[in-house]
């Protein structure tokens, strides 16, 4: 009886290529034709999504046929207010919740803070020749603490989120010379989060304004916000690689690669807000004012230490089983060294605020992850064949507001915080020297928590965009739901407050 124990070198490139991560509790098997994606030659026939979903979990938010190379798709997740306005870091922050990438926003929140979120999404992939498909699934989003004095000038920081997030299950169908009919099937679960702990300041400077004609009025003009954490990036990927050959005279072949990563390195933030302009009636009241804010973010390059196990064997499968017979190849190293990228973030907005409590915010930020420097520096099992690893660079463009004239608007409604924005994003790889873009529009709306006589809010975003190559493959279109809380203590319970008693 003849039998065929390895796939072949063309399969195996194919093997290599692929960096698929399915979560544990979600199911996606697609039978689609993306060979024009991967560079496949061979033909690949209809395609065909299957989804059950039942119980989610954990930081996994990406079931995308792109997020199989490297550790997954990179910064694919943010907190419901920041996510509103295109992802911005810096220069929109709020009193009541802070950016997890941006050390100093926390630095900006009125008093103590714990915050957490939710993410549906809702994907629709589309093909070339008109197959498409459509999956959804959700997880958790990032989850912190700000622990800060009322009034003070200093934040602790604690928190965790999503760094990268992978996940999906592929199958195919070839023809094989002197084989036939064979399936092959890529699956895989895993991706990458990030824990930090930090400290924040606020820096205030006072000046004098005019007030009426002969009077003046000493006001806060500028302040600094600055901001270092430390952040431990740590997580798994593992991926399963399956040629199961139709014709069971022939063996079939598996291949199983675990990773696991962690890395430590520091995040500096800064942010600046400049007074342009204020104005005070003759009574010194409050009537408008305008600002200018800049802030910028920095990550230095890091090592990266990964523990890399491979194995491919000769498999038969018995009642959809897949029963190992021998180990063709097996291989594994503890602390295999790497480095994680530089990255950087700059951006500007402008700020007006007028006495009937109206609030408008703008800006724009530009982003920087340096991954073409540290390219030759990883494993070769984050380098599979058809890959090339880019400087992803980001645009964002935000807005917010807050409605005026108080007594005449809704009681919730009226109060509420709303934004919307856009951002495109370059992936930090290429896919046959054709780089992944992305690019979503948002929006969002904040609410208080009325009934909590406290500063708590509700927070609402939601995204649509779109990840895609200029050459004919796979595009996919993507709704992102976000839904949080930013929780503050009552007023009477105030944290860190020093008490006074008769």
């Amino acid at each position: 009886m003849p039998t065929q124990t390895s796939p072949g070198k063309g399969i195996t490139k194919f093997f290599k290529t692929l960096n698929n991560v399915e979560h544990s509790h979600i199911r996606l098997a697609v039978l689609a034709p993306i060979g024009s994606v991967i560079g496949a030659k061979r033909s690949v026939f209809l395609g065909l999504l299957i989804l059950t979903v039942s119980q989610v979990f954990g930081q996994n938010a990406e079931y995308s046929p792109y997020s199989r190379f490297g550790f997954g798709l990179v910064g694919s997740l943010q907190s419901p207010v920041h996510a509103g306005m295109g992802g911005m870091e810096s220069v929109l922050y709020s009193s009541f919740q802070f950016n997890p990438n941006n050390p100093a926003s926390a630095s900006a929140l009125g008093q103590t803070t714990f915050q957490g979120s939710a993410v549906t999404t809702q994907l629709q992939m589309n093909q070339g020749d008109g197959t498409n498909a459509t999956a959804r699934f959700g997880s958790s989003g990032p989850l912190g603490l700000a622990v800060k004095k009322q009034g003070g000038k200093n934040t602790l920081i604690l928190g965790v989120s999503p760094y990268s997030n992978s996940g999906f299950a592929i199958s195919r169908l070839s023809d094989l010379d002197n084989i036939g009919s064979a399936q092959e099937r890529y699956d895989g679960k895993g991706g990458l989060s990030k824990a930090h702990v930090g400290w924040a300041r606020t820096i205030r400077g006072r000046g004098y304004v005019k007030a009426g004609v002969a009077d003046s009025v000493l006001i806060q003009t500028n302040t600094l916000h600055l901001g270092i954490q430390t952040q431990y990036l740590f997580g798994a990927v593992s991926r399963t690689s399956v040629l199961d050959i139709i014709d069971p005279t022939f063996l079939d072949h598996r291949s199983v690669i675990d990773m696991q990563h962690r890395s430590i390195s520091a995040d500096l933030g800064l942010i600046y807000n400049h007074l342009l302009f204020a104005r005070y009636s003759e009574d010194q009241s409050f009537e408008k004012s305008a600002s200018m804010r800049f802030g910028a973010r920095f990550t230095p390059s890091a090592a990266l230490f990964s523990d890399i196990s491979q194995v491919d064997e000769t498999t038969q499968n018995l009642g959809g089983i897949d029963i190992p017979l021998d180990t063709a190849f097996f291989i594994a190293a503890s602390n295999v060294q790497g480095r994680m990228p530089a990255s950087w973030n700059t951006g500007f907005a402008l700020i007006f605020d007028h006495v009937n409590g109206r609030h408008l915010g703008a800006g724009i930020e530009y982003s920087e992850t340096l991954w073409d420097q540290v390219e030759s520096e990883f494993n070769e099992t984050l380098r599979p064949s058809g890959l090339t690893w880019v400087r992803s660079q980001t645009f964002r463009f935000g807005a917010e507001w807050t409605l005026g004239n108080a007594e005449q608007r809704h009681p919730t409604w009226g109060k509420a915080n709303y934004r919307v924005g856009f951002s495109i994003v370059q992936q930090p790889y290429a896919l046959e020297s054709i780089p992944l873009v992305a690019r979503s529009v948002s929006a969002g709306f904040s609410l208080p928590l009325v009934g909590s006589r406290s500063l708590s809010r509700l927070h609402f975003g939601m995204e649509l965009g779109e990840r895609y190559t200029s050459a004919e493959g796979l595009n996919e279109n993507f709704t992102r739901m976000h839904i949080g809380f930013s929780l503050m203590p009552f007023f009477k319970n105030n944290w860190l407050r020093e008490r006074l008693y008769d």
